[in-house]
Formats: C-alpha cells, sequence, structure tokens
C-alpha cells in the first residue's frame, strides 16, 4: 500500500495537481489544485487538503497515519520548480512590476509596468485569498483622471471638498499595495451619515468581498488572522478599543509579525505576517492611543437629508453604474503615479513618510500641488489631534 500511495502521489506531481514549490518569503510551500480551487499550504499544515484531494481523484479516503506518511514523503521531496515564486494578497507590487487580481479562477490581473497598463495573467505570483474573496469588476478605460472628482463628490457625502479631496489621496493610494505603510482609516459622523454604506464603497473598490461588513473579530487571533489573510479590512460600527487591539492594528499599520502554535504540534510555532489596509467606523473617534493615532486619517461624513435620502437598491445601482469609472480613474491615476521619479520637495512629512510622499505623486497627476497635499495631511493631523482632545474633555 505505501508504495502505491507513493506512486500516487508521484503521478500527481507530474501532472502538477501537487507542486512543491519556494515562496519569498515564506519559504517552502505545498500547492494543491483539485480541480476546483488551487491552495498554497505549509506542507506540515496539509492534511485537510491531502485528504480532499486523494478521496477527488481516487475516491480514496485516508486515514491520519496515510496522511502523515505522504506528508513526511514531501518533506524530504526536492522542489519541483526552480522557480521562486511571490506572494500577495490582491495587490503585487515589487516597484518594476504592479498587478492587481481582478479574477480568482483565471488569475487574470491589471498590469502596470512603466511602459504599459493591461489586462493578463503574471505566472511568478501567487495570489493568497481569505474565504470570503470576490472577483473585481474591469474598469471603464474610456475616463479621464480628473473625473473622479465628480464622481467622488457625487457618491460620497464628506463634509467639505478639503475631506473629498482627501479622500481621493487615501483612496488611490490605498491601491499602492503594501509596499508602503498606510494609515488606519477613521470614517465619523453622527448617526444617518452612512458610515457603513460608505465602508461597503469603499470595500467593492478596493477589495471585494462575498460577505457583508463585519465588526471586530473576538479575541486578538480572530483579528490576526483577518489581517494576515485580507488585503482591506474593515471593522464597522465600533465604540471603542481596547489597547490590545490598539496595538495590533497600529502593527499592522506599519508591518510586524506574530506566532501562534502549530496545528498538530505541541511545541512548533508559526509566525504569521500582519500588514493590512484598515478601516472602522464609530459615531465618534474610536482610536485613542496615540500611537495609532498618529499613523491615522480621519474622514467625516455629513448627515444626509430627507431630501437626498435614496432607497438601497436605487443607491446601490448607481454606485454600481459608475463604480468602473471610478476604478478606471484610479488605475489611470495609479499608472502614472507608481512610476514617477521626480523627487519630492516638502521637507516636513506626517509620520507615515512614504504615504505623505505617494499622495504628493497623485496630487501631481491630478494637478495638485505638494503643498495642497501637504496642507491636506497635515490639517488631517491636527484634527485628528482635535478629535481627540474632545473626546478626553467631553
Amino acid at each position: 500500500m505505501d508504495d502505491k500511495l507513493f506512486q500516487m502521489v508521484e503521478n500527481m506531481i507530474k501532472d502538477g495537481r501537487i507542486k512543491i514549490i519556494k515562496l519569498e518569503p515564506d519559504g517552502i510551500r505545498l500547492h494543491i489544485s483539485t480541480g476546483q480551487e488551487n491552495c498554497l499550504v505549509d506542507i506540515e499544515q496539509s492534511h485537510k487538503k491531502l485528504r480532499k484531494l486523494f478521496y477527488q481523484e481516487y475516491n480514496l479516503f485516508l486515514d491520519g497515519k496515510q496522511i502523515q506518511m505522504i506528508i513526511d514523503y514531501l518533506e524530504i521531496h526536492p522542489v519541483t520548480d526552480t522557480t521562486v515564486y511571490q506572494t500577495a494578497n490582491r495587490i503585487y507590487n515589487d516597484g518594476n512590476l504592479y498587478a492587481y487580481e481582478l479574477e480568482r479562477e483565471t488569475g487574470r490581473c491589471i498590469v502596470m509596468t512603466e511602459t504599459e497598463i493591461c489586462i493578463d495573467k503574471i505566472s511568478h505570483v501567487f495570489f493568497r485569498h481569505s474565504s470570503d474573496y470576490k472577483n473585481q469588476i474591469e474598469p471603464d478605460w474610456e475616463v479621464d483622471v480628473q473625473d473622479i472628482f465628480p464622481l467622488i463628490h457625487k457618491h460620497f457625502n464628506l463634509k467639505n471638498e478639503k475631506q473629498e479631496k482627501l479622500l481621493i489621496l487615501y483612496l488611490v493610494t490605498a491601491f499602492w499595495g503594501l509596499r508602503i505603510a498606510h494609515p488606519l482609516l477613521i470614517l465619523t459622523g453622527e448617526k444617518g451619515s452612512s458610515k457603513s454604506t460608505t465602508m461597503r464603497k469603499l470595500e467593492r473598490l478596493i477589495d471585494p468581498k462575498k460577505s457583508d461588513l463585519c465588526g471586530l473579530p473576538k479575541g486578538s487571533d480572530g483579528l490576526e488572522l483577518r489581517l494576515s489573510n485580507t488585503y482591506f479590512v474593515t471593522l464597522d460600527n465600533l465604540s471603542n478599543i481596547s489597547r490590545n487591539i490598539s496595538d495590533t492594528i497600529a502593527r499592522a499599520v506599519t508591518g510586524g509579525s506574530v506566532t501562534k502554535r502549530a496545528l498538530y504540534h505541541n511545541t512548533k510555532e508559526i509566525v504569521m505576517d500582519i500588514k493590512a489596509l484598515v478601516a472602522m467606523n464609530g459615531v465618534s473617534l474610536i482610536a485613542k492611543e496615540s500611537d495609532l493615532l498618529d499613523r491615522s486619517v480621519i474622514l467625516e461624513l455629513d448627515r444626509i437629508s430627507s431630501k437626498e435620502i435614496k432607497g438601497e437598491e436605487e443607491l446601490w445601482k448607481e454606485f454600481e453604474k459608475d463604480r468602473p469609472k471610478i476604478l478606471g480613474c484610479i488605475f489611470l491615476i495609479l499608472s502614472e503615479a507608481l512610476f514617477d521619479q521626480e523627487e519630492t520637495t516638502e521637507k516636513e512629512k506626517i509620520r507615515l513618510a512614504d504615504f505623505h510622499i505617494a499622495c504628493i505623486k497623485v496630487g501631481r497627476v491630478l494637478h495638485m500641488t505638494g503643498s495642497e497635499v501637504s496642507s491636506l495631511l497635515w490639517e488631517n493631523q491636527k484634527n485628528v489631534n482635535r478629535q481627540s482632545i474632545d473626546e478626553e474633555s467631553g
């Protein structure tokens, strides 16, 4: 039976259903293709996936001893492909090549280099997918980058024009990928200011999901897992967050790691990288810790008047009609800003300096001066500090 099992494994390696590959920065991983899905797993954590694969391919249910025997065999097996692969959540950006995954099944991406933008596949990147991952729609390329101003004004009820410009800067840089650290986005406003709806719109633009908005997971483990598996993490309708949660989010903003005990092991640890874009909303300022507030962008939403309130069906019909146009604007702006080599002259930058520089490059494409962009970012910082003081005194 052992020889027969190993022969089955070798057959699946030959036809590509099982691949042993090297990933940066994760190390050796198992790529399993069941026909319905492709997944990347640590060899030691591949019990369920291998059992499912054997059942689908050979109608054979393997017991724990047989599965462990296969895992032991795969651990000493040489890599099946000498290519060093990269991994990413939704967006890959190495400075020379940019890819935004549109479709999980086909692998189609929006691909950018310094000389072109197109829809294509890239073979050396494996995109990770959360359980609620959803494909993105194709952008409308028949737009002008300046169209983003009226489109944002139409679909987002912000306090004023400055806040709209700040949202545009945040939104375009949100597509930059995790090559830079992104600020925590905090949406505030009184009841009836469409905070959750605004969050849903941002999620549909940046990183669509099958599920609706979620609140804060119970325990730090759930939040850390979400931050590791998802590009854009939304936390809906929060009243406050603990110091521990605040520290976890601050770590995710700039990038960090957490360790967990590996499944099926008592002493072995696994390291989980947590770096993601995070957005949250609440009636008041949710974040309290200065370390997190220094890394935040706060947007204030206006209460929607009774005359402007729309039904859900009408609201989403209008937004979905314009979503391809907004995405087209974003990617066209990004195609210029990403490869902008001109130096920035602003000497004073906010704490997230790379984000500040990225915003200036986005601003250039939109004919905004560096001083105007910097003024918006510094004004935001003052607004965050002012609201924090008001919360404490109130």
